[in-house]
């Protein structure tokens, strides 16, 4: 399919996933080729991608807590500002469950990176490499974030090419330490971006048709968003 029917008839936000279960290749195939064609500062890529698969189930409800815990502060947060005066304690939001029901579960982190030849050269002459100190990734996580994007967005399409379905999530608990206290050592760096993947059963907008309610979820319109100077 061509790039924009591709994005533009197949990317939706998943659900419910379907309990069949993808093949491994497709998904390390579709990660290859994200690696492979996505750009970075230095060509250091200081984020570190951890597929979480079909055996890690109690990983990722582990996860999913986090996001839970997370819009709940965030809900309590909102109501002392006085900019909300709804929270959801004790209930859990259901737009999260593809967190913990999926087949794939990615999240990709920072990562101190080693810097190639040719910049150990530069390092050599007294350049600075700043994606190589851990002291430093905080300073520069939006960058960092930005090159996670790009990475995140090429997956997409290699995903959706192989006829897999994917979500994003951002919200979730970024202190690592909350991450080590429920057993997921295998974290090192800060969190910046989930991912979901598998065979969609029902997508977000279904759910919104189902409430009578999707023709009222639409984005703003594009001269709000692009601004020609």
């Amino acid at each position: 399919m061509k790039h924009f029917d591709l994005l533009e008839t197949k990317r939706k936000h998943v659900r419910k996933y379907s309990d069949k279960i993808p093949e491994k290749q497709l998904i390390e195939n579709a990660l290859w080729k994200a690696w492979k064609t996505t750009p970075g500062k230095n060509n250091a890529m200081a984020y570190e991608v951890l597929v979480w698969g079909p055996d890690k189930q109690i990983h990722k409800e582990a996860i999913h807590s986090l996001c839970v815990k997370n819009h709940r502060h965030a809900e309590e947060r909102a109501v002392k500002k006085g900019q909300a005066t709804l929270t959801q304690k004790g209930e859990q939001n259901p737009f999260y469950e593809h967190v913990k029901e999926n087949p794939y579960l990615i999240t990709i982190h920072s990562r101190v990176a080693k810097p190639n030849p040719f910049y150990q050269l530069k390092v050599k002459d007294g350049h600075f490499f700043d994606q190589g100190y851990e002291e430093n990734i905080n300073h520069i996580i939006d960058s960092v974030a930005v090159e996670v994007g790009i990475f995140a967005a090429n997956l997409t399409n290699y995903l959706l090419d192989s006829g897999l379905d994917m979500s994003y999530n951002s919200c979730f608990k970024r202190d690592v330490k909350l991450w080590h206290k429920l057993g997921l050592h295998q974290v090192k760096q800060r969190p910046i971006l989930m991912m979901t993947i598998g065979y969609a059963e029902k997508y977000r907008r279904d759910v919104l048709k189902d409430w009578g309610k999707d023709k009222m979820d639409y984005k703003p319109e594009v001269d709000e968003i692009v601004k020609w100077i």
